[in-house]
C-alpha cells in the first residue's frame, strides 16, 4: 500500500507521503506539490505538481491567491470539509532554506493562514528529500 493511500492526518504519515512523492531523485527545476485532502486526511485525486522556474526567486502575491481560490474551489467540489497539504521544492543538496525558499515558504504559509480551509504542516523539499518547514522559520 503506498503512503498516499493512507489517512495523512499524523506528522509522521505526512512525512511518509512526501518522501513517496519525492522520489529521491532530485529535482530539475524549482516545483510545489499540492495533496488535496478529504476530510478524513485522505488523498482525493492525483498529486498536484507545479513548475515555478520563472517565479523561483519569490513567488508573485497574486499567484498565490489565485492558487488557494483554485484550491478553495477544488475543496469545494471533490472533498468538501477536506484540506490541502504542499510542498515547496528546488534542485540543490542542501536542506538549508535559501533566501528565495524562506520567500516562498512564508508567503505560502500567510496565504494557508488566510485559507478557508485547513492545511497540514508545510514541507520543503531538496535533492537531500524531504523536511517539514519549522514554525521559527515561517517567522519573518
Amino acid at each position: 500500500m503506498s503512503p498516499l493511500d493512507c489517512s495523512l492526518s499524523s506528522t509522521a504519515a505526512l512525512t511518509a507521503a512526501w518522501r513517496f512523492v519525492d522520489g529521491g531523485f532530485g529535482y530539475s527545476a524549482p516545483q510545489l506539490f499540492v495533496l488535496v485532502l478529504d476530510r478524513r486526511a485522505r488523498v482525493a485525486g492525483p498529486v498536484i505538481q507545479l513548475y515555478d522556474e520563472h517565479q523561483a526567486a519569490a513567488p508573485e502575491d497574486e499567484l498565490l491567491g489565485l492558487l488557494v481560490e483554485r484550491l478553495a474551489e477544488t475543496l469545494e467540489e471533490q472533498a468538501p470539509g477536506g484540506g490541502v497539504a504542499l510542498m515547496k521544492a528546488r534542485p540543490g543538496h542542501s536542506s538549508v532554506l535559501t533566501a528565495a525558499d524562506l520567500r516562498w515558504c512564508r508567503a505560502l504559509h500567510r496565504h494557508l493562514q488566510a485559507a478557508p480551509f485547513s492545511s497540514r504542516p508545510l514541507f520543503f523539499a531538496s535533492d537531500a528529500g524531504p523536511r517539514i518547514v519549522a514554525p521559527d522559520e515561517l517567522i519573518g
